[in-house]
C-alpha cells in the first residue's frame, strides 16, 4: 500500500518543483528587477513549443512509425525533439518577442520563465496528482473514482502509484531542480547567441538540452537501467550549468 514515507517524499517533490521558481523569480526581481514580460514570454514558449508542438510530433510519430521497437532510436528521436523544439523556442522568442530586451536580466529572465513552468507543470503538478491519488487509496476511497473512470484506469493508477518505489518520487523532485538549473542556462546561451550574433552559443544550447535529455530516454527506453546513475549525470550537468549561469553577467559583458 502507501506508505508515510511515500507521502512526505511526494510532498518534498512538489515543494521543490513549486517553491524554488517562486523564490528565485522573487529574489531575481527584488535584487536584478526582471522584467515579468520577459518571464512570461518564457513561460508562453514553453508551454507552446513543448507541451504543444512537441507533443503533436509524438503523437504523429508514435501513431505512424514503429519507432518504440528500436529503443536507441526512440531515445536519439526524444532528446533531438526535445532539443529542437525548446531552443528553436527560445530562438524565436529572443529574436521576435524580445527584440528590445538585450540586458543579461532579460536571459536570465526567461530562463526563470520557461524553467520555471516546466518544474511547476511537470513536476509540481504531476506529483499534486500522485499526492491526492495516494491518499485516496490510503484512505479506500480511491475506487470512488470508478463511478467517473473506467475500471482500468482507475487501476492502472493505483499500481503506479503502490508499483513505485518510494525514493522515485523524491528523486523527481531533484531532477527538476536539475532541470530548472538546466534551462536557465540554455536560456542564457541562446540569449548570447541572438545578442551577439554568434550561431555557437545556439549549437551550445542544443548540444547541452541533447545531453540532458538523451541519458533520461535511454532510461525510459530501458537500455540504461540505473535511474541513479541518469540523475548522477544529470547532476553533473546541472552543476556546470549553475557554475555557468553565476558566473553568465561577467561573461556577457565580456562578449558584448
Amino acid at each position: 500500500m502507501v506508505n508515510d514515507i511515500k507521502i512526505y517524499f511526494i510532498i518534498i517533490s512538489v515543494a521543490i518543483s513549486i517553491l524554488t521558481p517562486v523564490i528565485l523569480i522573487i529574489y531575481c526581481y527584488k535584487r536584478f528587477r526582471i522584467s515579468f514580460k520577459v518571464l512570461a514570454t518564457g513561460v508562453l514558449i514553453f508551454v507552446v513549443f513543448a507541451l504543444i508542438l512537441e507533443s503533436l510530433l509524438h503523437q504523429f510519430v508514435f501513431k505512424y512509425t514503429d519507432i518504440l521497437k528500436y529503443p536507441y532510436v526512440y531515445a536519439i528521436y526524444g532528446a533531438c525533439a526535445a532539443a529542437v523544439f525548446e531552443e528553436f523556442g527560445r530562438l524565436i522568442g529572443f529574436k521576435i518577442l524580445l527584440k528590445k530586451y538585450r540586458e543579461w536580466k532579460d536571459g536570465l529572465s526567461y530562463g526563470l520563465g520557461h524553467g520555471g513552468a516546466e518544474a511547476v507543470i511537470i513536476g509540481g503538478i504531476s506529483n499534486i496528482n500522485n499526492l491526492v491519488y495516494s491518499y485516496m487509496i490510503k484512505s479506500g476511497s480511491l475506487d470512488a473514482l470508478k463511478a467517473k473512470l473506467p475500471a482500468a484506469a482507475v487501476q492502472q493508477i493505483k499500481s503506479s502509484i503502490i508499483n513505485t518505489p518510494s525514493y522515485m518520487f523524491l528523486l523527481s523532485g531533484f531532477e527538476r531542480l536539475f532541470a530548472f538549473t538546466i534551462q536557465i542556462a540554455l536560456s542564457i546561451l541562446v540569449f548570447y547567441s541572438v545578442k551577439n550574433s554568434k550561431i555557437k552559443y545556439f549549437i551550445y544550447a542544443l548540444l547541452l538540452h541533447f545531453a540532458t535529455d538523451i541519458f533520461s530516454a535511454l532510461y525510459q527506453s530501458k537500455v540504461v537501467k540505473s535511474i541513479f546513475a541518469v540523475e548522477a549525470i544529470v547532476f553533473i550537468l546541472a552543476l556546470f550549468s549553475f557554475v555557468f549561469v553565476l558566473n553568465s553577467k561577467k561573461i556577457s559583458r565580456e562578449t558584448s
